[in-house]
């Protein structure tokens, strides 16, 4: 007597199907076993979770020297010398320093305010800013027993000379003639300007509100963000030490009408394709290779991973600097792109993926993984 093979349900239709079995009899989907219980998908969480477990030791054991830094001359040297020294140049030094007590943290901000760190001082829950007499800007934030050290040299500026361009004419010009303009493009404008006080802010925000940029605003004493009627879209912030930034960017140009009318012409020009269309691409598309990856798929990956790196870049300034308003403002947009790209990510699993994609799609979701602890997210 035969002994009776093992039924599996088939992933395409629903259909009860042989275990074994290399196609689905009723749909004629391939009858692959999931990607999460092969081999090599095992191996590679092995592989990542000793990354991620050998990473995170390696940061609890490193250590820097404070003697290294080009900015440590203007600060007092950290009690801990456990951690990291992210940025260390002339203009910005970023450390992130482990191990601190909560005790040790408060005893910094004092020893830092000694020196001179008082002058537009803000103090919110644990994050200490501040500029000394020079225009040096400080940043002191504690959280997770980890205090993170930011210091930037003040921003070299000359006479301001107000950018020709079309985009920058939208706005008003400023009454000081001390700055500097970072970028001066078609598409975008990036200004600082100094000797600014706090009401000088204030009434550039209202001279640029009534000059259009009224659309959507959104105000607080230290930034000011809105769009015109052509969607060209503002950012004020009061950087402190009497410096204000300017940022415009200009709208997407777009012209629906004109792009609809050309694909309508293009389907009239096309001749009717033959009903056997959609099974010839299905034909195509069984016939791709085990080995190999899809340039779309490859492109739709890559850019998922891109994502998170600029997703773990903003969430580690965010925490850093919890109180930046116009990081608060980018923080609900930011966490709707996850959902967005985690759905579109996801998405892919109902895909008929090859095992070289289903492999890179492993190895993407693993890469992300480790980045998103690295981050402490």
């Amino acid at each position: 007597m035969s002994k009776k093979p093992k039924m599996i349900i088939c992933r395409n239709c629903g259909a009860t199907i042989p275990k074994q079995a290399r196609i689905c009899p009723s749909c004629g989907a391939k009858n692959k076993k999931p990607f999460y219980q092969r081999w090599w998908f095992i191996l590679l969480i092995v592989i990542v979770v000793f990354g991620i477990v050998s990473s995170f030791r390696g940061r609890q054991s490193e250590k820097f020297d404070w003697d290294e830094t080009v900015l440590g001359e203007k600060l007092p040297e950290p009690a801990s010398n456990k951690g990291s020294i992210v940025i260390n140049d002339s203009e910005y030094l970023k450390v992130h320093v482990d191990e601190t007590s909560p005790n040790e943290h408060n005893a910094y901000v004092e020893e830092c305010q000694s020196l001179g760190y008082t002058v537009e001082s803000v103090q919110d829950g644990s994050t200490y800013k501040a500029f000394d007499e020079e225009g040096y800007m400080l940043s002191v934030n504690y959280s997770g027993e980890t205090m993170y050290i930011e210091l930037k040299a003040p921003m070299e500026m000359g006479e301001l000379n107000w950018p020709k361009s079309e985009l920058a004419g939208l706005l008003p010009v400023p009454q000081s003639k001390v700055g500097k303009v970072e970028v001066d493009a078609s598409d975008r404008c990036h200004i600082y300007v100094g000797k600014t006080s706090g009401d000088d802010f204030n009434d550039y925000t209202e001279e640029c509100s009534n000059a259009g940029f009224a659309v959507d605003y959104e105000k607080s004493d230290a930034s000011y963000h809105a769009y015109d009627e052509k969607g060209n879209e503002l950012y004020l912030t009061y950087q402190g030490n009497q410096i204000m930034e300017i940022e415009l960017i200009k709208a997407a140009e777009e012209d629906a009408s004109s792009q609809e009318d050309a694909e309508i012409t293009e389907e009239a020009e096309e001749p009717a394709e033959p009903e056997e269309s959609e099974e010839s691409e299905e034909s195509e598309e069984s016939s791709v290779s085990e080995d190999e990856i899809r340039p779309e798929f490859k492109e739709a990956m890559d850019s998922y991973e891109a994502f998170y790196d600029d997703y773990c870049d903003f969430m580690t300034k965010y925490k850093e600097n919890p109180s930046d308003l116009q990081l608060i403002g980018e923080y609900t947009d930011m966490l709707a792109k996850v959902v967005e790209m985690d759905e579109k990510f996801a998405a892919w699993e109902e895909e008929d993926l090859t095992d070289a994609e289903l492999m890179y799609y492993a190895e993407v979701n693993g890469r992300v993984a480790q980045k998103l602890l690295e981050a402490g997210i």
